[in-house]
């Protein structure tokens, strides 16, 4: 199911319940087997524990007997057609991107959560389940948590937008760019969930730019509907971005007329969001 070449070094694979297979850090192995990880069944209790958590982006922490703790979260399709997939995944390519992609990432010195483990469980002919850990981040707190404070950090805003344009100078493209996926620890900012991220040769292109600032946007807007967001919020996004780069500046805002029509139009497909605390 998974070949020994597609594994990242210093990871080791172990063969579980149900002929799932672990794939970890080889410092973590022996914590993760003996809380009993290299069984699906205990990924999805613990992801039941927190009743905040729910659909594609459900993840939770998990303190191991050494203190150590990480985040769990399951790789599931989203979209319109997520739930006919029913949780699974065609091969082990996307599972095991989600560890290359990070790994990738600390090397170019971008900030992300350091990947620990995956596990991968046979789901029908070609299809699997796929589950993932990474280390916790504690007292982290998404940005959309942080924005919704009175006055909301700005600060805080700049600073993960430089982390955004410095992400897509080396070449990463976040695939699902959200207040939900940028975590401020103290001062730092870190990127997280890179299931689907490519890394390019170069620099993204303008309208690869330009689309991750819009569904950054519709994020901000999403996050106070069906209140309007502060405009202010959003007008930040692109001003962070460009920072000193008016030439850069200037042609996102040609563009914010429709990026705003387009957040519109995304509204019709919109729920009234269930209030109180969201987790990560």
């Amino acid at each position: 199911m998974i070949a020994g070449e597609s594994v990242p070094a210093g990871f080791d694979v172990t063969t579980g319940e149900r002929g799932a297979l672990l794939v970890a850090d080889r410092a973590w192995v022996a914590e993760l087997l003996a809380a009993g990880l290299d069984s699906s069944a205990r990924w999805d209790r613990a992801l039941a524990l927190d009743p905040r958590s729910s659909g594609r982006g459900r993840s939770v922490a998990l303190a191991l007997a050494s203190g150590r703790a990480l985040r769990l979260k399951r790789i599931a399709r989203g979209g319109l057609l997520g739930g006919l997939w029913a949780g699974r995944l065609a091969g082990t390519a996307r599972a095991l991107d989600n560890l290359r992609l990070a790994l990738e990432a600390r090397a170019l010195g971008l900030p992300t959560p350091a990947p620990v483990a995956l596990l991968v469980e046979p789901a029908g002919p070609g299809l699997v389940r796929a589950w993932l850990a990474v280390e916790e981040l504690a007292g982290a707190a998404d940005l959309r948590q942080r924005l919704h404070l009175t006055p909301p950090p700005l600060a805080e805003l700049d600073s993960a937008l430089a982390l955004v344009r410095r992400m897509h100078e080396l070449g990463l493209e976040h695939r699902d760019l959200n207040l939900g996926n940028l975590l401020v620890q103290g001062q730092a900012v870190f990127i997280i969930d890179l299931d689907r991220a490519r890394l390019h040769r170069g620099p993204l292109s303008f309208a690869q730019r330009q689309r991750a600032l819009r569904r950054l946007e519709r994020s901000v807007v999403k996050s106070w509907y069906p209140a309007a967001a502060p405009a202010r919020l959003c007008d930040r996004i692109y001003e962070a971005y460009a920072a000193a780069d008016e030439t850069l500046g200037a042609r996102l805002n040609r563009g914010r007329r429709t990026g705003r029509w387009l957040v519109r139009l995304h509204h019709l497909g919109w729920s009234v969001p269930t209030r109180g605390p969201r987790s990560r």
